[in-house]
């Protein structure tokens, strides 16, 4: 995969994306907020594929933006597909792949053009939070799961101490005033954010069964704490950011992401 530094877009959204990878994937900074934050969630969401999938498995990446984890993954033997509602930010993905089976579709998540149970993995990063109907993405996207495929969930944590948006309740489900704010071009649209236990009644509502749930990243990469931050080496930083991310008390408030993993049950399972 190529680095965001070494392109040269010419549209301005596809340089917005550019900015994003090069303060997040691509950033000079190790010890950058945005940066730390965000590897965190990439590494646990291509771990978890590479764990639960074998290679040439089927992935779908759905809302993919930069498609940063699709091109990782195509990278190591998947077939990636790369789905966004904007085709501006397929270009913008295409242009960074270098290795592996990496495919585009435009589309919406709401109405996945997908044939039914013909994907073995669906990635949803940082998608919900922005969806009036949670419940019906994940549905749509349980419909493109082979039985056995899993669905692999990171999201903001609506308990972390910083955090300032509503939380999700299930009475918000559908809100059409709410509908109106989705995907909006900026990433800025935040319609609330989910708790542990919230991001599994919604998985649960859409008829997957959760598995491996928890929390990654942790305040310990805050900006607040910079001179700390100058001062631990690298590796203790990551090892105490995944030892509060571990920690139960210390976690629910102290970690950015929710992480999730479901698996759409095979004929026969309860």
């Amino acid at each position: 995969m190529k680095s965001a530094a070494d392109l040269n877009p010419s549209d301005p959204y596809q340089r917005l994306l550019q900015e994003y990878d090069l303060r997040e994937i691509d950033s000079n900074d190790a010890r950058s907020l945005f940066h730390r934050k965000y590897m965190a969630r990439l590494r646990w969401v291509v771990g978890t594929v590479q764990r639960q999938l074998a290679p040439g498995s089927i992935v779908l990446e759905v809302g993919c933006s930069q498609a940063n984890a699709s091109l990782l993954l195509a990278e190591r033997g998947y077939r990636a597909v790369g789905l966004d509602i904007r085709p501006k930010a397929l270009g913008y993905a295409l242009s960074k792949h270098t290795d592996g089976p990496f495919f585009v579709v435009a589309g919406s998540a709401a109405h996945l053009p997908v044939s039914n149970q013909q994907v073995d993995g669906i990635i949803l990063g940082e998608l919900l939070e922005h969806c009036a109907d949670p419940v019906g993405i994940v549905r749509e996207c349980s419909k493109a799961l082979a039985p056995g495929g899993i669905a692999v969930l990171t999201t903001p944590n609506g308990q972390y101490i910083g955090s300032t948006e509503p939380l999700y309740r299930p009475d918000s489900q559908g809100n059409a005033s709410l509908a109106q704010q989705q995907f909006g071009a900026a990433g800025d649209d935040h319609l609330f954010a989910f708790t542990l236990p919230s991001l599994k009644q919604v998985l649960a509502a859409a008829g997957l069964q959760p598995g491996a749930c928890g929390y990654v990243g942790s305040a310990i990469y805050s900006d607040r704490l910079s001179p700390l931050k100058r001062l631990l080496p690298l590796r203790w930083l990551g090892g105490l950011s995944t030892w509060i991310s571990s920690t139960p008390g210390l976690n629910r408030w102290l970690s950015y992401s929710l992480v999730a993993v479901a698996r759409k049950p095979v004929s026969g399972d309860e």
